[in-house]
């Protein structure tokens, strides 16, 4: 079944009114699970926060549109920054000298002693579990992800970049998700919000 992706900015755009898109983007409903909290960040994002970083420009998010009974449902989205990756001075003391040099490698240091390279933050990604989607059965997280690489060649080839990153709950069932999609962890390093960064070259992408 074919996968249709649609931009909210466009939909913002072109929607003389938010009501409607709001009964859109309420229809995504997550998997709630005793070993993460991060499900509901996701919908909390896509319910109250999206449309306000689309209006100021913090983020793009992407709705991935499909079919069930000839209606149009939403399978899924994610959204991107434009946001470099920067790990504090404190952070960046606290990793291994092999991996030091690695991440030298496509960034810099500050004046601040500062760690930066430039990138792409996948911000959310998530797959809708209300009865009609999973009904229709016809999107996993691996299919969202390599919609989002699209998204990222795209913005690689206008404006250049060396990563894509992301940050997520210490949950093993979602470490070994983007590890086996290729992403690597940054080990011993934890955000202000207590969760795991994980990296992918570019280059790996586009």
């Amino acid at each position: 079944m074919a996968l249709n992706v649609i931009s909210l900015y466009d939909l913002l755009k072109s929607i003389p009114t938010e009501d409607d898109i709001k009964t859109l983007l309420f229809s995504f409903k997550t998997l709630g699970s005793q070993d993460s909290a991060g499900a509901d960040d996701v919908e909390y994002f896509l319910h109250n926060k999206s449309i306000q970083f689309e209006k100021m420009d913090l983020a793009r998010t992407y709705l991935v549109m499909s079919t069930y009974k000839s209606k149009p449902i939403l399978v899924g989205y994610f959204s991107i920054s434009n946001k470099p990756l920067t790990i504090p001075n404190r952070q960046f003391r606290k990793l291994s000298n092999n991996l030091k040099k690695k991440l030298l490698g496509v960034g810099f240091k500050t004046e601040q002693s500062s760690y930066v390279v430039k990138g792409y933050l996948l911000g959310q990604l998530g797959k809708n579990f209300s009865n009609e989607a999973i009904l229709a059965n016809c999107c996993n997280g691996n299919d969202l992800l390599q919609i989002a690489y699209k998204k990222v060649a795209e913005a690689h080839r206008i404006v250049g970049g060396r990563i894509l990153y992301l940050e997520c709950e210490n949950v093993e069932k979602i470490l070994n998700f983007y590890k086996a999609n290729g992403f690597n962890q940054i080990e011993d390093y934890e955000s202000e919000n207590g969760y795991c960064m994980m990296i992918k070259q570019l280059k790996d992408i586009i």
